[in-house]
């Protein structure tokens, strides 16, 4: 390959990968399997690259950012929502594979999205156990809905599964606490986590496992991450309303989760809810307002390294 600054798109589905190598117009496809995966990295580890854009599509991608980020290329993953819309932004409104790798290609150059951090394969599982725990909670809540309205055998059958579902959860969180006792960097920051009202282990071990870059970025920058940054809809004299959109969905609902609790048990979160209430915000608005707040808190109790309080009311002691 040519030694110029190359940016690359990779459209993946679930039998082929297709590439399209920006500017030199090279474009081709692959099999999406371990072998040709490795051809292609290969291939790409003899470029000059900037950055390889791929969209998340609900883990067929997995294999290949593995691959890639075991060689180090620069890689980012994007959400297929952004892709799409810069292809309507710059008038491309046909949709192929081919076309849709050129697109990644262009949009990675365009706009640079944040590459994804390097991951060990220890933190990919614990990744991979979290998310399949998330799972799990979704199914035996859907099951206790289905409760309700059952009879009979039915009615047994789903509290068999239900029962079934906790033994596995139980058992789930003890292959999550093993891997990160594994980790002293993992048992750190995730004790220090937990010295905040409202977050557990859970929400800390979802923390430090899908955000890692917590602690590294700035209050705004972690806020864009994670999709609870307010975002503005003004136009002339129209004053729209602000609000949050993107960002890693599984991540801020845990965070609301914790939010909820400690707008009950946290007097920093708790205060803050109330004041906005009063104000005349409403209820779900002052809730995500929490969220983001205690988001830039524990940003900043990670960066410095101090846990949440210095006394029994819960005060915290860093400038987020």
């Amino acid at each position: 390959m040519e030694n110029i600054a190359q940016w690359v798109g990779i459209d993946v589905s679930k039998a082929t990968l297709d590439v399209y190598i920006r500017p030199m117009g090279k474009a081709f496809s692959v099999a999406n399997t371990e072998v040709e995966i490795s051809h292609l990295v290969e291939e790409l580890k003899s470029a000059n690259l900037n950055l390889i854009v791929l969209e998340a599509t609900g883990g067929l991608e997995t294999e290949l950012v593995i691959q890639l980020q075991a060689a180090f290329l620069p890689v980012a993953l994007i959400n297929p929502r952004q892709g799409r819309d810069f292809a309507k932004a710059t008038g491309k409104l046909a949709k192929t594979d081919a076309i849709d790798a050129k697109i990644l290609a262009h949009f990675g150059e365009a706009m640079k999205p944040q590459r994804l951090p390097i991951e060990s394969e220890t933190a990919r599982q614990l990744s991979e156990l979290i998310s399949r725990r998330r799972q799990l909670v979704e199914m035996q809540t859907a099951e206790k809905n289905r409760r309700s309205r059952a009879r009979g055998k039915a009615l047994a059958d789903i509290e068999a599964h239900i029962e079934y579902l906790e033994q596995r959860l139980k058992q789930l969180n003890q292959e999550i606490e093993e891997l990160t006792q594994n980790n002293q960097q993992w048992i750190d920051k995730i004790n220090l986590l937990k010295t905040t009202p409202g977050i557990g282990q859970v929400i800390s071990t979802t923390l430090v496992s899908d955000l890692p870059e917590l602690g590294k970025l700035t209050a705004k920058q972690i806020s864009r991450l994670v999709g609870v940054a307010p975002i503005n809809h003004d136009s002339g004299q129209h004053k729209g309303k602000r609000m949050i959109n993107g960002g890693r969905a599984h991540v801020r609902a845990t965070l609301y989760m914790g939010a909820v609790v400690a707008m009950r048990h946290n007097p920093v979160i708790k205060a803050f809810y109330e004041r906005l209430v009063e104000r005349g915000k409403s209820k779900k608005l002052a809730l995500t307002a929490c969220v983001h707040k205690m988001l830039v808190i524990l940003n900043a109790m990670v960066r410095d390294n101090l846990p949440w309080c210095i006394s029994d009311n819960f005060q915290p002691i860093v400038n987020a």
